[in-house]
């Protein structure tokens, strides 16, 4: 290439997306750097020592039908385990409501149970997943964003309404510990159907009797070795103020002053860090307005030692799905022997999550500890705090997974990743076809491509 470029493509962001990119372009020769604002790679996948062993903060298992990710490990020479029997056991948890706390054999003739009949059996964290599966009208996947469906972009309150459910029902079902959103009303019914149907496929691909995988050395290990394998080594703590876009060149500016020439740029972070990127000339349209509106979910992870197996004394199942602030707490099997426990991870979401940010990590921590011994008094005394992590405190990350509200798939998706003149756009809320690390995957195959053609 001209010596008038110090660079083919310069990729900012060393998360999944960014790295598959660079990965794929070094492959047909070309000459990539990548840039991270952190100091690791692995964007929303980040692997922390907690006790000895890993604790998951991002991408916490691959599906047994992710076949980017798998066929990547393999490559870099990373062993994959098999953890479809710790995955069983995360059926293994107990209702909370209020302070009441409602074993799995007392739901379907519990009195607050307010699923229609032939459904009362079914947990609201498997309710919620059983009728987009159930009720899904899309084909394959790649069908969401077929204008067939548009009809399907409206809120899950409306969507499950229409199935005859009563509002306790969705509440109960959906609301609590949201995945995406606040509540029912916040997200797009068509998105669900997207990750239902994704689901599907991944059963189909994955092999017979396996559920997922993790990665010997933590889920992280995938990112570094990617990193690892390139040419140029990751430059780390460069954070990205600005990125012009002329017709001779883009040249992208670093919080350190450097300015860095390339005849294209990959910009493989989320829409909340774009944010706060000056881009010239500017975005324009319903580009513009999805990078403005699009949102990530609130989510964090606190990290807890049980001394000893309270478990045991009052009867409950060790992980609890709570419908107050400890959210859904889940009992960590990552040793050798997937009956051990290891720790608890309690998954707070939305409010729950964010109202924790403004606290240290130490008072965070004990808030939520005093929230569960409130619950159920054998944990009393019994819980240590050793860690957390806020995704939606993390300037890097803006939150976790994206999700889109009613009417935001049909107007954003099929418009929001073009490319804008020499830049071009990955991370899973770009990707087509596909959910978590396999969407990263995806979307970062896909900028590749769109290079290649011009290059």
């Amino acid at each position: 290439m001209s010596a008038a470029f110090s660079h083919d493509v310069v990729v900012v962001g060393a998360g999944l997306a960014g790295l598959n990119a660079a990965t794929r372009l070094e492959a047909e020769g070309v000459d990539v750097l990548v840039l991270e604002a952190q100091a690791r790679v692995g964007g929303r996948i980040h692997s922390m020592r907690r006790l000895g062993r890993n604790a998951e903060a991002g991408g916490t298992y691959i599906g047994a039908g992710y076949k980017r990710v798998i066929a990547t490990a393999a490559r870099h020479g990373i062993r994959l385990i098999d953890v479809t029997r710790a995955l069983e056991f995360f059926r293994e948890q107990d209702l909370v409501l209020g302070t009441e706390i409602i074993r799995q054999a007392e739901w379907p003739d519990h009195p607050a149970n307010p699923f229609p009949e032939g459904d009362r059996a079914l947990m609201p964290w498997s309710y919620r997943r059983v009728l987009p599966m159930r009720e899904n009208p899309l084909g394959s996947p790649d069908e969401w964003l077929d204008p067939k469906h548009a009809y399907l972009d409206i809120s899950m309150r409306d969507w499950m309404r229409g199935l005859g459910l009563s509002d306790a029902a969705i509440d109960i079902a959906y609301s609590r510990n949201s995945t995406f959103g606040a509540d029912a009303a916040d997200v797009s019914a068509l998105l669900l159907l997207f990750r239902a149907a994704f689901s599907r496929a991944q059963r189909a691909l994955a092999p017979k009797g396996t559920l997922g995988y993790t990665a010997a050395n933590g889920v992280e290990s995938i990112p570094a070795a990617m990193a690892e394998s390139l040419r140029r080594a990751v430059r780390l703590e460069s954070p990205v103020v600005a990125i012009d876009s002329g017709k001779g060149a883009a040249v992208v500016h670093c919080a350190d002053a450097s300015r860095i020439r390339a005849r294209r740029v990959v910009f493989a972070a989320p829409f909340g860090v774009l944010r706060n990127i000056r881009i010239d000339p500017p975005l324009a349209g319903l580009q513009a307005e999805a990078v403005d509106r699009l949102r990530s979910q609130a989510i964090t992870q606190v990290y807890l030692r049980p001394k000893t197996p309270f478990w045991e004394l009052d009867g409950y199942a060790p992980s609890l799905f709570t419908d107050s602030l400890p959210g859904m707490v889940a009992a960590a099997r990552s040793g050798s022997d997937p009956s051990e426990i290891t720790h608890l991870t309690a998954w707070l979401t939305g409010a729950h999550a964010t109202g924790l940010d403004g606290l240290g990590e130490a008072e965070a921590g004990q808030r939520v500890i005093d929230a569960i011994a409130a619950i159920r008094p054998a944990a009393r005394g019994q819980l240590e705090f050793i860690g957390l992590h806020s995704w939606s405190g993390d300037p890097w990350a803006a939150g976790a997974w994206a999700w889109f509200g009613p009417g935001e798939v049909t107007r954003y998706a099929p418009v929001m990743g073009s490319p804008h003149e020499r830049i071009h756009f990955c991370g899973e809320h770009l990707a087509l076809a596909s959910r978590g690390m396999e969407a990263a995957m995806e979307s970062g195959e896909r900028a590749s491509i769109e290079i290649l053609a011009q290059l």
